[in-house]
């Protein structure tokens, strides 16, 4: 009796290993998946034309770049928290989008500060990451 509840302990332990591993695994995995997306697509529009009609229009553009896919995919695996972080990461991408297409240098004051605040939010939204593969 003693020999197959040490078996049972055993396996459930092994068990609660390999499912925290796989539930890190899809985190770390959805997350990279959105971060690449997001550097995709500010990293384009950092390139993008001016073009005053497009100010507003980002969205289209951002989802092309498949981070509202990604951002969904979040949604399904990652706390509130973390996806609060997420999507206030792609408004300021928006926001970047629209400072390059209303034609702003990129030494203006208006490029410069959505720049940052795009840097800034990953930068938060990475932190939030880390803590949440730390405690899966």
């Amino acid at each position: 009796v003693l020999g197959v509840i040490v078996t049972l302990v055993a396996d459930h332990v092994r068990w609660r290993r390999d499912r925290t591993e796989r539930d890190r695994d899809t985190l770390r995995i959805a997350f990279t998946e959105y971060l690449a997306a997001l550097s995709t697509a500010r990293d384009a529009f950092a390139r993008t034309e001016p073009s005053p009609d497009r100010v507003g229009k980002g969205h289209a553009a951002i989802g092309e770049h498949g981070v509202y896919a990604a951002q969904q995919q979040l949604e399904l695996v990652a706390q509130r928290t973390l996806v609060d972080k997420a999507g206030r990461a792609t408004l300021s991408v928006l926001d970047f989008h629209d400072a390059v297409v209303a034609g702003y240098a990129s030494d203006s004051s208006e490029y410069v500060h959505a720049w940052r605040a795009a840097r800034q939010a990953r930068t938060a939204l990475i932190d939030e990451m880390r803590i949440a593969l730390q405690r899966t």
